[in-house]
């Protein structure tokens, strides 16, 4: 479902989320100068290979590349036809990018759902050989690292269905495919927080109009899973993920059925390794609707939405207004050389902030 982003950021209060202005002694977004983005409302998939090394791409067929941690970036792939949905690396070298294949946005001509990058994003190859199901089209894909080394890729799709998911365990050399429609009508993220514990967000159904918001949870790898989370209203799906412990995690819900009073989404959390999550309100403003989330720890984190963004410093608790850009879809850290972090967001448009080092 494409959505036309609003232009005007609206702050309101309500009773259940105290929200104020960003101090303007702290460190502020910057916008960088990308190359300019008009198909719709946001760029999807932004990912890191080492500290200064990534990939940002877009629903144009374009991947573009920096070598200085976001400062600059130069186009290295143009495939028109593909829709560029998600990506994620496992050095500087070694990616996978994900297709959201035909049949949901216009345009969208490439049948190929899964590419995998060995020359840091300059070619990329179809990942054709596949045992098991097929998978039409990607929004996630993770990759999981268990002491400095690959222990496997997942990939899965997608918005409005069907649900699939792809997973590697010799890093991205062979493939096995697997129908997910039994448990969750979308995939349109993925995370493990280990090598057995996993979460995927997604929504009971394909249909969005039926669909409730679901998160998943598997505990032995991804052999079974379970709804450990279902939204009370039909109309939502779980967007994205964020897991900035094993413990505490937080998701973004969509809810195209919310009342004219309510943002058209809002944040859960989990405090016990995802059995249980509540609802935190950001905003009441109908026309946010949240999309990417990430938490440089338990406490502090940022949520992107379709008329800007917010940042909390409580763990959800209270937000402020974050001038990350419109429809923020994946945030990335990264260490910088002199100590503290890089964030790095993708929306509409790419912007960067810089941390200094936690206070001893």
């Amino acid at each position: 479902m494409a959505i036309r982003p609003a232009t005007l950021i609206v702050m309101l209060v309500s009773a259940a989320s105290s929200i104020h202005p960003a101090d303007a002694t702290e460190p502020q977004w910057r916008r960088v100068t990308t190359a300019p983005y008009e198909l719709n409302n946001k760029q999807d998939a932004l990912a890191f290979g080492n500290q200064t090394v990534g990939l940002y791409g877009n629903g144009t067929g374009r991947i573009y590349r920096t070598d200085d941690a976001g400062s600059h970036w130069r186009l290295v792939w143009h495939h028109p036809g593909t829709y560029v949905r998600a990506l994620d690396m496992v050095d500087a070298d070694l990616g996978f990018m994900g297709n959201v294949g035909p049949g949901y946005f216009d345009g969208v001509t490439d049948t190929r759902s899964l590419f995998v990058t060995r020359d840091g994003g300059r070619d990329w190859t179809p990942v054709r050989s596949v045992a098991g199901a097929s998978v039409v089209g990607i929004c996630a894909i993770d990759v999981l690292k268990v002491d400095g080394k690959v222990a496997a890729v997942r990939a899965g799709g997608r918005v409005g269905g069907p649900a699939a998911m792809m997973t590697s365990r010799d890093g991205g050399q062979t493939w096995t495919g697997r129908d997910m429609s039994a448990v969750t009508g979308m995939i349109l993220d993925i995370h493990f927080v280990d090598a057995q514990t996993g979460f995927i967000a997604g929504a009971s159904a394909s249909d969005e109009g039926r669909a409730h918001a679901r998160i998943l949870k598997t505990t032995d790898g991804g052999e079974t899973w379970r709804a450990v989370f279902d939204s009370a209203r039909a109309g939502d799906n779980n967007w994205k993920l964020a897991f900035p412990s094993a413990r505490v995690g937080y998701a973004t819900i969509m809810s195209y059925a919310a009342p004219p009073s309510e943002a058209r989404g809002y944040v859960v959390k989990t405090e016990d390794g995802g059995e249980h999550w509540r609802k935190l309100v950001v905003s009441t403003d109908h026309d946010w609707i949240p999309y990417g989330i990430a938490f440089l720890d338990e406490r502090r984190g940022w949520v992107g939405g379709a008329t800007g963004g917010y940042e909390t410093t409580d763990g959800g608790e209270s937000w402020h207004s974050a001038h990350m850009g419109l429809s923020t879809n994946k945030i990335r850290f990264l260490p910088l050389p002199e100590g503290g972090t890089r964030a790095v967001a993708i929306g509409h448009d790419l912007f960067v902030l810089d941390l200094p080092p936690a206070a001893e």
